[in-house]
């Protein structure tokens, strides 16, 4: 087999190859344009949804009459975070050392024995 016909042969596998893409092309075209369509209809659509509750309406009678529960939900005021009574601190015990004096420094040769704890007294 020349040179050639080898070259033919692989100009005629690709040119069958290229044209399996055309329509393949042509379609993700057309679904890019209809995705986008479709995302630049979601806020509306929560905003509606979230109205329609607004005005009485509950997501099972939606569903009942065949209006979908949005996949995003429209942004509103954040929640309120409950309030975080903080207790006063107490004054530290020589008895109660904190938790972070019982663990040694890395590469120390001290014990792992928290601070004071053989220093105390009956």
């Amino acid at each position: 087999m020349s040179a050639h016909e080898i070259l033919q042969r692989m100009e005629a596998a690709l040119a069958a190859r290229a044209e399996a893409i055309k329509p393949l092309a042509e379609i993700q075209g057309q679904r890019a344009d209809l995705l986008a369509k479709l995302a630049a209809l979601d806020e509306p659509y929560g905003k509606a949804y979230a109205d329609a509750e607004a005005r009485g309406w509950n997501a099972e009678e939606l569903a009942e009459i065949g209006i979908e529960e949005p996949a995003k939900r429209p942004k509103g005021r954040p929640r309120s975070r409950r309030q975080v009574v903080k207790k006063p601190a107490a004054a530290s015990s020589p008895e109660a050392p904190s938790p972070a004096a019982a663990v040694p420094a890395q590469g120390s040769t001290a014990s792992a024995a928290p601070v004071g704890a053989g220093t105390q007294s009956s």
